[in-house]
């Protein structure tokens, strides 16, 4: 045993924040003793009076639960999950002298009898996916301590996901460490950062699996960097606690990831429109210039953001009435002009006891305190500290942190009344026509210890178990997003709730979309945004968006111009810089760039169509809207590694400039036809073509077989209908070409209902089909164009109002 702790120990000690954990008393489980069945589980008794219990999920998803000299526990809870019940596969198990076989129709699991190994088979090839090295490990000597499970390493494996990294795409060797952590200026190799996702897929020759180690603890994994031949992962207290997810197709187990832990709901279509910000448009009139200077550069925009100073010193759930004297007012002036207004919320509520003889400003008399002057008394303040809904200490005492107002006490997200009277506090910000809500600083940070050892005897309600900060931190951010989001689905229950985050656990993606936080104004944060993007996409999270431009330092034209061609086809696309920081709003460097980035924004409003249809294939599937190479060409091993290209969707492949001074590059095209956007040019994929990109251009191609949908130019999202509604169509070497679109009205919950469209264009040599939509939805009248690429013999495009029926139409 002790070769088995030395690898751990060396593995802990490399990380980030590690260095206080004690793991020389780790041991494995002991062999196998007995077994029981019920009709979805099988639960293992080993020598040492340990358990391991097997949850049968679905023919392709196994849970794997270990409890250390002792039984499972009866409690059985994850803020994480949100399928909890499961239409039991089929399945079968049997014992012989050598351990017990658990089988699906997807996948085998064999537990070796001693030493006890699990090991993850395909069913019907009997081929090893996935398999132990060393039994099951913990920490004997305390109760809650160290606990670790080590694979063996394929000699051509390849690992992804984890959620927020500053890492390359491909985590073969490399150390990682799981503890939210409030990180302005990351770049390549910090770690941890703002989100942490402990949920990787593993690919070799082609086929992939997935490992979701549900362990809210200050969790590490290593992907064989410390030792040469195994895979690593433990936590720093908590159950050893994980999913095994059978591909071998890395959007199966994606979806399937999604189905355990819940699919993104279909946020308002104007989310995908251009956003603006800064720290911070104060005073009002200094907002409602920017939007003007927007609309009078003929630039689109959808949302401005407010920073912090929008606030009474930073009191959330209030106004500042000399910035903004009339906060309705002030949105509606942006509302006519097609903007929605989206405000900053952090979680640190400003310690603030009233004043003696102070009156309280949310009295039954005050119907908006949020107006009302609070430094005497806090309304929010009181109402936390009268109902106990704010974190403690064990001795009772509040946890007084501090951030931006100064001393901060933190809302108890874990305890029900508290996250719903917190939701329900933003009818501060919806009564007066704010559109969505900003959660910001939600490790939690505080800026007197942003490591979290001071904090360790906070206790957070979670159920009534009390259980303590360490098990917590990692999921504040995902029960504040839960609280919001819920909030914000009473108070409108007809609106689409619309929430951003910067710190995330597991499950995010069911109340937030994200984006990653404070990097700076640098050609090295540029190109690191694509494979965290990517790697967001393969951890679950499928809205995902950097700061364009950089919020950290002083940006130039060239490469403010360069991220926008990143940006204008990422879901999450904000231009915000700090306090100090150049101002780089889009006109900021003179016509010439302003002309090119006016050129991307409006050509991503064009491509709404196939990003709202990408966006509904994220929420119904799992599989995120940018995507690295590999998500859509898994079985190519070109694509291992490329993350300095991304594709949107399956049918549009983007390889941008991330180097001053260059204008042009090498791009991998996969497998198959492929046609430069620009030109319209055909080019044969698979190989490496050289592109020509001055600053004007991005090197832009769409796949061969595709048909993308535009729509017309806007200044905002819903400005006019979508009409024309054009399909350009891009056959494949045998001449064909296909797209289902979607369509729903953008704004309301309706589609969970049904309300919604769904048409099939098919293009095969000299045809053209148009299915009858399916749906109850209705868009209204318009024209569907559809052009040729390359164009038929006539050169025009063909044109006919869509009025709901089947269309045929042949080509000559």
């Amino acid at each position: 045993m002790k070769k088995i702790v030395l690898s751990v120990l060396s593995l802990v000690s490399l990380c980030p924040c590690a260095g206080a954990i004690d793991i020389t008393g780790l041991v494995g489980i002991d062999p196998l003793a007995s077994y029981v069945s019920t009709r979805d589980t099988v639960t293992i008794a080993c020598r040492d009076q340990s358990q391991i219990r097997f949850y049968i999920l679905a023919p392709d998803l196994v849970r794997v639960r270990a409890s250390f000299r002792k039984p499972v526990p009866g409690r059985d809870h994850s803020w994480a999950i949100a399928k909890t019940t499961w239409d039991v596969p089929k399945w079968s198990v049997k014992e012989d002298a050598g351990g017990l076989l658990i089988a699906t129709e997807e996948v085998e699991v064999a537990v070796n009898r001693s030493p006890l190994l699990i090991e993850f088979r395909d069913a019907k090839t009997h081929r090893t996916i996935n398999a132990d090295a060393v039994p099951m490990m913990w920490d004997r000597r305390t109760a809650n301590g160290t606990v670790a499970a080590a694979k063996r390493l394929g000699f051509d494996e390849h690992f992804y996901g984890l959620g927020e990294k500053a890492a390359r795409l491909d985590k073969r060797r490399g150390q990682f460490t799981m503890w939210n952590s409030d990180t302005p200026a990351y770049k390549e190799g910090t770690d941890p950062i703002y989100q942490d996702i402990p949920f990787y897929l593993g690919w070799q020759g082609g086929e992939a699996y997935g490992i979701f180690f549900d362990n809210s603890y200050r969790t590490h994994f290593d992907f064989a960097g410390e030792s040469p031949d195994r895979v690593t992962f433990a936590a720093e207290g908590g159950e050893m606690n994980y999913y095994f997810f059978q591909g071998p197709s890395i959007k199966k187990i994606l979806g399937r990831y999604a189905d355990l832990t819940g699919h993104l709901p279909m946020p308002p279509k104007w989310a995908l429109g251009n956003q603006q910000s800064r720290w911070s448009y104060y005073p009002d009139t200094m907002a409602e210039e920017a939007v003007r200077r927007y609309r009078a550069e003929d630039l689109p925009l959808d949302v401005l953001h407010l920073d912090i100073d929008y606030m009474q010193r930073y009191r959330v759930f209030t106004w500042d009435r000399q910035g903004f004297p009339d906060p309705t007012a002030f949105t509606d002036t942006l509302r006519k002009q097609g903007v929605k207004v989206v405000v900053i919320v952090d979680p640190g509520v400003k310690y603030e006891p009233p004043e003696p003889g102070a009156a309280d400003t949310a009295s039954a008399t005050t119907s908006n305190p949020e107006l009302a002057a609070q430094d005497k008394s806090y309304y929010v303040f009181n109402q936390g500290m009268a109902k106990g809904y704010f974190l403690k200490r064990r001795d009772g005492k509040p946890w007084i942190g501090a951030v931006w107002p100064g001393k901060a006490v933190y809302a108890d997200f874990t305890l029900d009344a508290a996250a719903r009277w917190w939701g329900d506090l933003h009818r501060a910000y919806l009564d007066h026509g704010v559109a969505g809500i900003w959660n910001d600083m939600n490790e939690p940070s505080d800026f007197l210890d942003q490591t979290g050892k001071t904090q360790m005897d906070v206790i957070a309600n979670d159920g009534g178990t009390n259980s303590p900060y360490a098990a917590n931190r990692n999921v504040f951010a995902l029960n504040e997003a839960r609280a919001t989001y819920e909030g914000l689905e009473r108070l409108r229950p007809r609106d689409r709730p619309y929430v951003i985050t910067r710190a995330a656990y597991a499950g995010i993606q069911r109340y937030s979309t994200m984006w990653t936080g404070d990097n700076t104004a640098t050609w090295d944060a540029m190109a690191l945004s694509i494979p965290m993007f990517e790697t967001l996409g393969l951890s679950g999270e499928p809205f995902v968006g950097a700061d364009a431009g950089g919020f950290i330092g002083r940006t130039d034209s060239e490469l403010l111009t360069r991220w926008y061609q990143i940006a204008f086809l990422t879901p999450f696309c904000r231009n915000h810089a700090q306090r100090d920081a150049y101002d780089h709003e889009p006109w900021r460097f003179g016509t010439y760039y302003e002309d090119i980035i006016r050129r991307y924004l409006k050509l991503r409003y064009r491509f709404l169509p196939y990003l709202y249809t990408a966006l509904e294939e994220a929420h119904r599937t799992g599989v995120p809207i940018f995507r690295p190479l590999l998500l859509n060409y898994q079985n190519d091993a070109n694509t291992l590694d490329i993350d300095d290209e991304f594709m949107v969707g399956s049918d549009l492949l983007v390889a941008p400039i991330l180097k001053p001074g260059l204008t042009g590059r090498l791009v991998y095209l996969p497998k198959g036809t492929w046609f430069d956007y620009w030109t319209g040019q055909q080019v044969a994929g698979g190989r490496m073509v050289h592109a020509e990109a001055p600053l004007e251009t991005v090197p832009f191609y769409v796949r061969g077989g595709a048909i993308v949908p535009l729509g017309p130019e806007m200044n905002y999202v819903g400005e006019k209908a979508t009409d024309p509604l054009t399909f350009e169509i891009y056959p494949d070497a045998q001449g064909s070409a296909q797209v289902t679109l979607y369509e729903d009205d953008g704004v309301s919950p309706d589609y969970r209902n049904g309300v919604e469209r769904r048409t099939t264009v098919t293009y095969r040599p000299g045809e053209l089909n148009v299915g009858a939509p399916t749906g109850s939805y209705q868009p209204g009248p318009r024209n569907l164009v559809f052009e040729v690429h390359p164009a038929p013999p006539t050169g025009k495009p063909i044109q006919f109002a869509d009025d709901g029926r089947r269309h045929y139409i042949q080509l000559r």
